[in-house]
């Protein structure tokens, strides 16, 4: 077996081992991953974390559940995450790492198709049950088979698993149909959280059961008022955590919130792009900059419009083409109040289509009268020379800006626009039946990962509400999954971005988050993260004089 090095950055993927181990160049020409020169969460120099206090917190509004595999929403995962751990986590101090969390270890095979996890001694649930290798082999069956009743939402975290083995108490073995690049990133994230199997087997759904073995245990849910968890005096790093408690009160008017935050009733809001208007982070910069800090943050978000592709007109390339140059994506950035950016298919990072390249194409470098000209052009060799009328549905008043601007921008080539709002689960049936006409949508991930993004663009693939299919797509997907080798796995990517763009799926832009807390907080670091579902468990997070 091979181990691979300390620290695990995620733009070494699959290359990577826990923090402990000497790094070393792995196999099949990956890179070998920077150290990390101490373990997650640990005080910078002259700092001295204080024990005690409760972090109150601003929570939008009760979830559906609490089964962290159950669920895609992050506020399931800031209210429930407190409580659970992962084998490996995104380290909170920078979200580019990934460090040791129940796994104190992995090493990979020579191949790549093999991981061993070495677990731990000494977890607990916090019923008092000790924690196993069986219970990480239970989690893992559960989401390669679910049983009858059960979703899965985030599968992809399992995507080329074969089976799972314990051979004893602290050893788990992961076998994978080949080597995958993406699997350490998948099972560093909140959603692969382990479970108590001494819960699931018999109810199934762990539902508003909170039950882990993460620094926080559950005291009260109050449906409608707070989720209140408390210090766990057996969790398995001593002297963490040093917060006494954490409660997250539940407060969907957005007034009442700011006013509870502005005034220090709560210390933090919950992250997303709802939670601060562009103008109310102004105002706080300006009011309390000197007590309150305003991180923005990528959303890690892909807003799209989606076209239903399984019928005319949008199963015709030159509408969507049309389409595709009539949407000026430097206006969007206004219509969004500038907390958004400009991309392609891919997240800007180390795997996304150069700016400048993106930069080239209509639609993108903005919109001219000869771009108008040519898309009613294309419109009409489709055999709509005067346009046509569509419904875009919305799910509630959430993509109501992103509909506005669609139905402005395409009323300039001849296709009529009208907005129909919908409940979210009345859209989300009519998405599964492929019975809407366009769309606009947010498909967020929790990490910057190729697979998880892509996985919009392949045929059958998560998401993939559009039924955008192209076997060319399809195959260099397959064989990027597999790529060991970063450079050429790029290569394949950046020839993947460029063809879904030529097929012209209108890709919008990837929001910004606004996320404020008071400075009195220590050891949470929002702005090092990359996007905002993990590094929940708030473990190394302790409170200064003023909160």
């Amino acid at each position: 077996m091979i181990s691979v090095g300390k620290g695990i950055r995620v733009v070494a993927m699959l290359a990577t081992l826990a923090l402990l181990l000497a790094a070393c160049a792995p196999a099949g020409g990956q890179q070998a991953p920077k150290a990390s020169p101490a373990p997650a969460g640990t005080p910078k120099a002259g700092q001295q974390p204080k024990q005690g206090g409760i972090l109150k917190h601003a929570a939008l509004q009760d979830e559906n559940t609490f089964d962290l595999h159950n669920t895609a929403r992050n506020l399931a995962a800031e209210q429930a995450g407190p409580a659970y751990s992962s084998l490996v986590q995104y380290d909170p101090s920078d979200g580019t790492r990934i460090s040791p969390d129940l796994a104190e270890r992995y090493q990979f095979s020579a191949d790549g198709k093999k991981v061993t996890f070495t677990l731990r001694k000494n977890v607990k649930w916090h019923d008092g049950k000790a924690f196993t290798a069986e219970d990480v082999k239970f989690n893992f069956d559960r989401w390669l088979k679910p049983p009858q009743g059960v979703v899965i939402i985030r599968k992809e975290i399992v995507e080329g698993v074969e089976r799972v083995e314990a051979p004893d108490a602290s050893t788990v073995e992961v076998y994978l149909k080949g080597p995958r690049p993406s699997f350490i990133a998948g099972i560093a994230l909140v959603y692969a959280a382990m479970l108590p199997p001494q819960h699931l087997k018999d109810k199934k759904l762990m539902g508003y059961t909170i039950l882990g073995t993460g620094p926080f245990k559950l005291k009260e849910y109050k449906r409608g008022v707070s989720v209140e968890h408390v210090k766990n005096p057996d969790y398995f790093i001593p002297g963490r955590p040093y917060l006494d408690g954490i409660v997250h009160y539940i407060m969907p008017e957005g007034a009442a919130r700011l006013a509870a935050f502005r005034t220090g009733q709560v210390r933090s809001m919950f992250v997303s792009s709802s939670n601060l208007t562009a103008s109310q982070a102004e105002m706080l910069n300006k009011e309390l900059a000197d007590k309150v800090t305003v991180a923005r943050i990528s959303a890690l978000s892909m807003n799209v419009l989606h076209l239903n592709l399984n019928a005319p007109p949008f199963n015709d390339l030159r509408v969507r083409q049309a389409i595709n140059m009539s949407l000026d994506r430097k206006k969007v950035i206004d219509v969004m109040d500038k907390k958004a950016e400009i991309v392609g298919p891919l997240p800007k990072g180390r795997w996304a289509l150069p700016e400048d390249e993106l930069m080239k194409r209509p639609g993108y470098r903005g919109v001219t009268a000869a771009d108008i000209d040519k898309a009613k052009a294309l419109l009409a060799e489709a055999g709509y020379p005067k346009g046509f009328e569509a419904e875009a549905m919305i799910g509630g008043d959430t993509w109501r800006k992103q509909a506005l601007f669609v139905q402005d921008q395409l009323k300039a080539i001849g296709i009529n626009v009208t907005i129909k709002a919908v409940d979210t689960a009345t859209m989300e049936k009519r998405y599964f039946a492929r019975d809407f006409a366009i769309s606009p949508y947010t498909t967020a991930q929790a990490v910057d990962e190729p697979d998880l993004f892509l996985a919009l663009y392949v045929t059958g693939g998560g998401r993939n509400y559009s039924s955008f299919s192209d076997k060319q797509v399809d195959d260099w997907y397959r064989e990027q999954s597999q790529t060991m080798n970063e450079t050429r796995r790029k290569e394949i990517l950046l020839n993947i971005q460029r063809r879904i763009l030529d097929l012209a799926p209108p890709i919008l832009f990837t929001g910004l988050i606004d996320v404020p807390y008071w400075k009195c907080i220590k050891g949470y670091y929002p702005e090092k993260q990359v996007g905002y579902h993990n590094n929940q468990k708030r473990q190394d997070v302790w409170l200064d004089e003023g909160c």
